[in-house]
């Protein structure tokens, strides 16, 4: 049976109160507070479990970033292939080692035979030699050298491989990622290998990422990743915490021979763990406010609502924020009125969200070129506008007018369909080379694009612009009535300038223009820069 009258709803809550008075010493302390407090200090527990294993990932992680960056280069993929020592005498030096801070670096080649290997004792820096990397072994091909069949299953794409693993009893820290080409291209030349002993400066590093000063130890992978718990507390069933009050996990090997152990001296208990003074404390307080919360719940039905309600209408009316609603379960008249007032906000609600729909869809229309899908005038002359207004001072930036070359004779020798699929093609090939976070793209009519680059002075605009020749020359569309070559090329008319307080965008348009007509009196095929 629902009770909706206010008058009924302050009398039974008031006889209600007298029994909660009667029950709240037993079941306040037992049932809620001591139970949420070792709730909340095993969650803490393992929050801090958690940044001790974060720790070892961020450093793992770190040193594959390093160990890739030196993989995926061409200098190291041409080096398997000529073992020009020129390369290891100029890049591994032995302040690479120390900035790095590892012991050593390995490459293999495609049949993981080693080709290049340095060492050294990061005590003395001593050469130093460890033969589980030096002739590598079945265990080190398989669980740490990056095979074929990875690369394969990856796409033909860079495989790493970063973690921790026990070599010779020794515990190391290695990333390591197979050799290519910095653009990604061919196949996989090797694997290069970065590794590390674990040492006490790796544990003061892992002890200052984590923020906790915990000890390690190895062990064998016949023990479970389990954390015991031994606490026979019936509150804290969850507790993280052994009976000598410290906390330990594991945390596997990636090469599943064994794992790492981590232990340390739980914090303080920061709150009493006796109850009988703070139950007396509690069932006092709550006579004393028994008064006070027949007037809070009075406050909480009746006036906060109204109140509410008030704060509610005066927002909708200030913000003209119609998706602001009550969203009342109550039974009662005020519920019955706060969800007729709802109802009437969605109606409003929704004939607003329709008209901003249309709205934001006609003005990406307005701005839209149809037939490439790229930006068109309109939006160009929007965003150069906005450029010169809002720009700081002294940024760099670079216009590019680019022409399709006689796409007047493709029109007249494949037609205008295939016309139109050319330049969309184009259109599509310069939006995807540009960066879409600081660089802009558009049709500003016909064959022409034009295209802003922010960021980006005189010498890396002609780069770019160099670049994206050579990407639509790549397309190899076909161009039988070209002047010059048979497939669709384009020239570039670069105007790389400074923002220097100008207000006209069209003067600097018109210099990249000129630009252009240089590229085509030279040949066309080639970006011009203005001088």
């Amino acid at each position: 049976m629902f009770i909706n009258s206010l008058k009924t709803k302050l009398i039974i809550f008031y006889l209600f109160l007298i029994i909660f008075v009667i029950f709240i010493k037993v079941g306040d302390l037992n049932l809620i507070q001591l139970p949420q407090l070792y709730a909340l200090e095993a969650l803490s527990d393992e929050k801090d479990i958690s940044r001790i294993k974060m720790a070892f990932t961020s450093k793992s992680r770190e040193y594959g970033v390093i160990n890739y960056d030196n993989a995926v280069w061409d200098d190291t993929y041409h080096y398997v292939d000529n073992k020009n020592s020129q390369f290891t005498e100029s890049n591994f030096v032995l302040d690479t080692y120390k900035s790095l801070g590892i012991n050593g670096i390995h490459i293999y080649d495609k049949q993981t035979v080693t080709i290049w290997q340095q060492a050294w004792n990061i005590t003395d820096w001593s050469p130093l030699t460890f033969p589980p990397f030096d002739q590598p072994s079945t265990f080190v091909k398989k669980h740490i050298l990056i095979s074929e069949e990875l690369i394969i299953k990856n796409n033909n794409k860079p495989v790493s491989r970063v973690g921790f693993t026990l070599l010779d009893d020794k515990l190391i820290l290695f990333a390591a990622t197979s050799i290519f080409k910095a653009n990604l291209t061919g196949n996989a030349n090797g694997t290069m290998l970065f590794w590390r002993f674990f040492d006490e400066q790796v544990l003061t590093d892992l002890q200052q990422r984590a923020g906790i000063k915990f000890t390690i130890e190895v062990i064998q992978p016949n023990l479970k990743n389990t954390v015991k718990l031994t606490s026979k507390n019936s509150f804290i069933k969850n507790s993280y915490r052994t009976k000598k009050d410290e906390i330990f996990d594991i945390i596997p090997l990636i090469t599943n021979n064994g794992a790492i152990k981590f232990t340390y001296q739980a914090p303080i208990r920061q709150f009493a763990t006796s109850w009988l003074n703070h139950a007396t404390i509690v069932s006092s307080t709550l006579l004393l406010l028994t008064l006070g919360v027949l007037f809070i719940f009075f406050h909480y039905f009746i006036i906060r609502p109204i109140l509410q309600a008030d704060n509610l209408v005066t927002a909708i009316i200030k913000d003209n924020d119609h998706s602001i609603r009550f969203a009342s379960k109550r039974k009662d008249e005020l519920g019955t009125l706060f969800n007729l007032i709802d109802r009437l906000l969605d109606g409003v609600e929704s004939n607003e969200q329709q008209l901003i729909s249309h709205n934001v869809r006609l003005q990406h229309i307005s701005q839209t070129d149809s037939l490439t899908k790229i930006p068109n005038r309109r939006a160009f002359d929007t965003t150069m506008k906005k450029l010169l207004q809002v720009s700081p001072l002294g940024l760099d930036v670079a216009i590019l007018v680019v022409d399709v070359d006689y796409f007047k004779k493709y029109n007249d020798c494949y037609g205008h369909a295939q016309g139109d699929k050319t330049l969309y093609a184009i259109a599509q090939t310069l939006r995807k080379n540009l960066h879409e976070d600081t660089d802009f793209v558009a049709r500003y009519g016909g064959e022409e694009f034009v295209v802003v680059l922010k960021n980006t002075d005189k010498k890396s605009a002609q780069a770019v612009a160099n670049n994206l020749v050579n990407i639509i020359a790549d397309l190899k569309i076909s161009h039988q009535d070209s002047d010059i070559t048979d497939i669709v090329t384009i020239s570039i008319g670069i105007h790389a300038f400074v923002i220097s307080g100008q207000t006209q965008y069209m003067p600097l348009f018109e210099l990249a223009d000129q630009a252009l007509y240089q590229a085509k009196e030279q040949g066309r095929n080639r970006a011009i820069t203005t001088d």
